[in-house]
């Protein structure tokens, strides 16, 4: 191991949405805004109804940026965590059975044989996310004699 090289226990992965939701959600911020704070100060229909609408427009581009922020997938030599907005889930490594990829993405198989799909991970992730977990990449053709 060279000095530049990390520990296997210390390399981490971390997997998050796009920044573009993150922008995107500041523009559309911007742009409900104007009406979010005159819908709470105005109250031009119902009182209470105006209040409630504006609080749901002006906090719901916040609320999604903080979930593009916030979910992913982290992997570590222990195992692999999927993260949403408010909740985690970490599986360890010798849960999971293996991989499956699709159009939809990753999805890690479990020793029960369910399904755990792994947003955002891409297939090309697959090599970095076995060499962080110590696990062998193994395909179809390499099981058959």
């Amino acid at each position: 191991m060279t000095s530049t090289e990390a520990p296997v226990s210390r390399r981490r992965l971390r997997i998050r949405r796009s920044a573009a939701i993150t922008g995107a959600a500041f523009v559309a911020w911007l742009m409900v805004a104007p009406l979010a704070l005159s819908l709470i100060l105005e109250q031009p229909v119902w009182g209470a109804f105006s209040v409630a609408l504006g609080v749901v427009l002006f906090l719901a581009p916040v609320a999604l940026s903080m979930w593009a922020w916030r979910s992913g997938v982290d992997v570590t030599a222990e195992g692999i965590s999927i993260r949403g907005m408010f909740t985690s889930r970490t599986i360890a490594w010798k849960h999971i059975d293996g991989f499956a990829t699709g159009d939809e993405g990753v999805a890690a198989i479990l020793d029960d044989q369910s399904q755990v799909r792994l947003d955002p991970l891409k297939p090309e992730n697959l090599p970095q996310v076995l060499r962080i977990g110590g696990q062998e990449l193994r395909t179809a053709d390499a099981d058959r004699p």
